[in-house]
Parts: C-alpha cells; structure tokens; sequence
C-alpha cells in the first residue's frame, strides 16, 4: 500500500537539537535538517516525538526494548526494586537481585559451572572478556573478523578495523590484535545479485573465500600468543552477516588447536533476536566465554561475561581486579532478571511469527523483481530471525543511511549497518508481527520506486 509523505512538525525537535548542540560533544550525535528525532514516549513498537509525530520503531533502540516499549512486566519489577533499594554495593556488600540474576544467567548459558562478571555496557563485559582470556591463556594478543562491533572501550576497540572508531588512537591500539576478513556467503535469498562474481565482493567489501580465510586465521594463531578468538555468531553493526555453515565450528577448532579462547560476542543477538535464545544454538558451537548485553538489562544498563573459566582469575582478596562502582546494581539486576525470564517465556509464541515474517521478505523480493528494481540496483536478505538487513552491494557508500532518512519521514525507524552504510537494518522488538514488516517493506519499494 502507497504511503503518502507526512508533513512532519519539527518546532519541538529542532529546539531541543539546538540545546543538545551547545552542550554536548559535536562527535556524538549527528544532526540535520530532518534527522533525527527527539523521542518523547513509548509503547511497543510506536514511538513519539517531542512535536507529536508518530513512528514504528524498527531497531528495539539498539536491540535493547525486545519485549517492546513500557513492558508491563519490565515497569513492575522497576516499581517494585525502586521502592526497597535503587543502589548498592556491587563488589563489597551484595543484593538479592544480583544473586538471582547470575543464578539465572547460570541456569540459561551453555557452561557446567558457569559464572558472571557483570557491568553496565557491551564494551565494558567486553573488557571482562579479554581480561579472563589474557589471565587463562598467559598470552596478550587477539584475533577478530572484519565488520566486527564489540564496543568502543580501548580493549573491544582494538579488535575495530573501522577507521571511524580508531581514528586517533592508533599508537595504543597497535599490535594488539589481527583483523582476519570476513567469509564470502552464498546469497540464497536475493534479487540482481547474480550478477555479482566473486571478485566484485572481494574488491568492494574484501569478502573472500571461507578457506582462505581459515588459513589466514591459522597463521595468526600459529604464532601461540592469541589469547582469544573474538566473532558474533551473527554481525550486527556490520550489516547483519551471517557465516557460512560449519565456518564457525573451523574457527573453534583453530583456536583450541593453538590454545587461545573462543569468544562470542552475543551483545545484540543474545535473548531472543535472532529467533533462538542464543544466536550460538543455530550451530551448535558452545564458546568459552559468552559476552552479553542490551536486552539483558530490559532497558536498564547491564552487560555480562559468562563462563566456565573465570575461577582463573582466583578468589578476591578485598580489592577486585575488573569491577565498577555500578557492578551487580540491583535496579538493573531486578529488571533484567525480569525482561529475560518474560523473554523466555514468549520465546515460542515469538518464534512462531516468523514464519510469517519470512514470508513478508519473500514477497518483498517478488514485487523488488516485478518493478525491476533488481536491474537497477541489486539486493540480498541477511541475517535471520528478528535482526535481519536488506543489502545493497552495488550501491555508494552511505545509500542505506539516505534510505533510513526517507522512511523517518514516513514513519518508520530504522537504521543503516554494513561498514559501507549500505544494508537496511531492521531490528525490532520481539513482539513485531508480520503486519508491521509489511508496511515498512511496502515503504522501502515506494522510496526505491522513485
């Protein structure tokens, strides 16, 4: 269904953008004349804005509201750990809330005798992470896949090979870490790409052949002073990729074979997003070290590293190696314990949906082909359950950053991935029906038609 152009109110918006403006470091948020938004409020999957103007949200803020906006079950837990204790002491004097989190976190994760250090961002469990794989291993270098996103701390942006991120800071991330290219995959779902060989992909976005980048993989690990081997069982921020099949149990293999760690950063696809509670189970490769974060916290700040191995750092003589004033702090404990269990609990009802959701990208891709967008400009579908991404090869640079823009304007919130900025991405709370992705999907044809 054709979607007309909303006049959007900005008055609102644009005063408060101004204020930001004056007060806040002008390298973080980016402002234009119709980008972004000021959010006001929120339930589900509809957003507004400080002028009124409303919007389905397509990216779960980052992955963080999967069970949608104002949950009931995440404002009762909030309400109710709000009114006994909002602070405590993480590391010296523990709460209740803590312990029943990492209680659960023990009782979901793929470890016999796991356990948690808990913080309050992706980077930060991150950090935990490589600091856990330095104290088993005794070694200090890691390796990492290209269009990788692990956070923005010195230890996980080391692992970066996104020049937007490490502009600057060169001299200290240096020699810490090998960036290995990412797989080329078979593009099973697409339109136009079959025109597309292999030396296209290898010299626009330096994907290369699994085995090629197993051997490389090899010569890092041969050297014995990778400590761990860092990849998401599905890459977000760099455009919902996926890796071929069987490609993560080879890197597993490698890894063990030359005594460093195995990884998983399962920030964004952990709880659900990817239609299994861990984006691990789809192949059955169990890491080391589990990295997690965003919808953990339900809203709230809260990350994790979890594990086996963590009894290697020994027991804590009164001053902890790798804690914050914040660790364990049980407004987020409470809620999160909550969000996850909720999560769990709907995970069949969410699961079912998609196959109605699969069909809305099928027939996406039929009426893609029958206006001949496909001649025009290629497309393929990637990523799978509840974080997918439309991506655009041939495009310029920045083609699905001017796409997202155009369907603000319609209504929709949605954000470009990819290291080129040219995949569409969609990753909205769990609760999203087929009915949603219709109308989004329908908008994308009518921008492109154009």
């Amino acid at each position: 269904m054709t979607q007309r152009r909303r006049t959007r109110k900005t008055v609102q918006s644009k005063r408060w953008l101004s204020r930001l403006q004056k007060v806040e470091s002008p390298d973080v948020t980016f402002v234009s004349d119709t980008f972004p938004i000021v959010m006001k409020k929120a339930r589900g999957m509809k957003v507004t804005d400080a002028d009124g103007n409303r919007y389905l949200d397509f990216t779960a803020c980052f992955g963080v509201s999967a069970l949608g906006h104002g949950h009931p079950v995440v404002q009762r837990a909030l309400r109710s750990q709000a009114a006994k204790l909002i602070h405590g002491m993480g590391d010296v004097h523990p709460t209740a809330s803590k312990v029943l989190l990492l209680e659960l976190l023990a009782r979901i994760t793929p470890f016999d005798e796991a356990k948690s250090v808990l913080s309050l961002s992706g980077g930060e469990a991150m950090e935990a992470a490589l600091k856990t794989a330095m104290v088993v291993t005794g070694r200090h270098r890691f390796v990492s896949f290209s269009g990788g996103y692990h956070g923005l701390h010195f230890g996980p942006l080391a692992l970066s090979d996104r020049q937007t991120f490490t502009r600057g800071f060169e001299p200290w991330l240096s020699d810490k870490n090998t960036v290995i290219p990412f797989p080329r995959t078979q593009l099973d779902q697409s339109a136009g790409c079959e025109r597309l060989d292999g030396e296209f992909y290898l010299a626009s976005h330096g994907l290369e052949h699994w085995d090629t980048v197993l051997e490389k993989l090899e010569d890092a690990l041969r050297t014995k002073m990778v400590a761990g081997v860092v990849m998401e069982p599905l890459q977000g921020r760099g455009g919902e990729r996926t890796w071929p099949s069987g490609f993560a149990a080879q890197v597993q293999k490698l890894a063990h074979k030359y005594g460093a760690l195995l990884i998983y950063d399962e920030i964004y696809t952990g709880f659900g997003r990817t239609g299994t509670l861990f984006a691990y189970e789809h192949e059955g490769v169990v890491p080391d070290l589990l990295v997690l974060g965003k919808a953990l916290g339900g809203g709230l700040p809260l990350s994790a590293c979890v594990g086996d191995c963590l009894d290697a750092w020994g027991k804590s003589s009164g001053e902890a190696r790798h804690t914050s004033t914040f660790l364990g702090h049980p407004l987020a404990c409470a809620v999160g314990h909550a969000a996850v269990t909720e999560i769990i609990r709907r995970l069949p009802e969410f699961k079912n949906e998609l196959s109605n959701i699969d069909l809305s990208f099928k027939l996406f891709l039929e009426a893609y082909k029958s206006k001949g967008l496909d001649t025009v400009q290629p497309v393929a579908l990637r990523g799978r359950g509840f974080m997918r991404g439309l991506w655009f090869p041939a495009a310029p640079a920045g083609f699905a950053a001017s796409l997202s823009e155009e369907l603000l304007q319609l209504g929709y919130i949605t954000l470009p991935s990819g290291p080129r900025g040219d995949v569409l991405s969609f990753t909205p709370p769990l609760i999203a029906k087929r009915r949603e992705f219709d109308l989004v999907l329908g908008s994308v044809l009518q921008v492109l038609a154009k």
